[in-house]
């Protein structure tokens, strides 16, 4: 079986610092080399997903990982296929049963234990919590689930309940965020334009949202948005928060 499974999405660039998380970094970090549990919260372009990859780099450890996993079925498959289990008589995995799919799927991260990592959780069933119960209580297997609240989690909430197993992200401080906005602005060339004007913009905007500060300016660097060295944020802005929220 692979050390590693699953893979993170990659962030807008690799040259993007994780800015103000150190603690959440080490608190994760902490919690994945020790096989503990974890619950990030935090609204969408927070930094869920960069904080764990940044964490999983660290901790090295072996993970699988499935994100937006609806119903328990797409959860089951999806781990089967990253953690080699067999179909059996059914020929593949995408062919098989939620029944027998489930002690399979258990059986492999019990046989050879890894970080189960998984993201924006929304609404989770009964069957998703049972399943995920079942996963939390298995030695040496760290369960790392991300949300945007704790009103998205469904039946979670009862078993991710303890605060002392939470990361809530908050939005970044000012000197975080401008720091972020000049990586970000540099990275998509934006340096000829009127960037006072415009820093001054997205950082009230993003309101501390690395997410939104990173896509503003990337739909900056396209010509629509462009007048001579202007920058035409309304349009700009209407346009990015219609993508962000997709």
């Amino acid at each position: 079986m692979k050390e590693q499974v699953g893979e993170i999405a990659k962030p807008h660039g690799q040259s993007v610092p994780l800015l103000g998380r150190r603690d959440e970094v080490r608190t994760l970090t902490s919690a994945l080399c020790a096989r503990k549990s974890c619950l990030v919260l935090g609204p969408k372009g927070i930094g869920k997903t960069r904080l764990l990859q940044e964490a999983l780099l660290i901790a090295r450890q072996p993970y699988v990982y499935v994100d937006r996993p609806e119903v328990l079925h797409r959860l089951l498959v999806e781990l089967a296929e990253q953690l080699s289990c067999p179909a059996g008589r059914f020929g593949s995995v995408r062919n098989a049963t939620s029944v027998a799919l489930k002690p399979s799927v258990l059986d492999a991260l019990r046989r050879l234990p890894r970080c189960l990592v998984v993201e924006n959780i929304a609404d989770a069933d009964p069957r998703m919590y049972r399943f995920l119960q079942q996963v939390y209580y298995i030695p040496s297997v760290s369960l790392i689930v991300t949300a945007a609240s704790r009103n998205h989690l469904g039946h979670l909430r009862k078993l991710l309940w303890d605060p002392r197993e939470e990361i809530a992200l908050k939005p970044l401080g000012r000197p975080e965020a401008l720091s972020l906005f000049a990586v970000a602005s540099c990275m998509y060339r934006l340096q000829s334009f009127d960037l006072d004007a415009f820093r001054a913009k997205v950082l009230t905007a993003a309101q501390g949202n690395p997410g939104q500060i990173l896509t503003m300016c990337r739909m900056a660097s396209r010509p629509e948005y462009q007048g001579g060295r202007h920058i035409k944020f309304l349009s700009l802005r209407i346009d990015a928060l219609t993508a962000f929220v997709q």
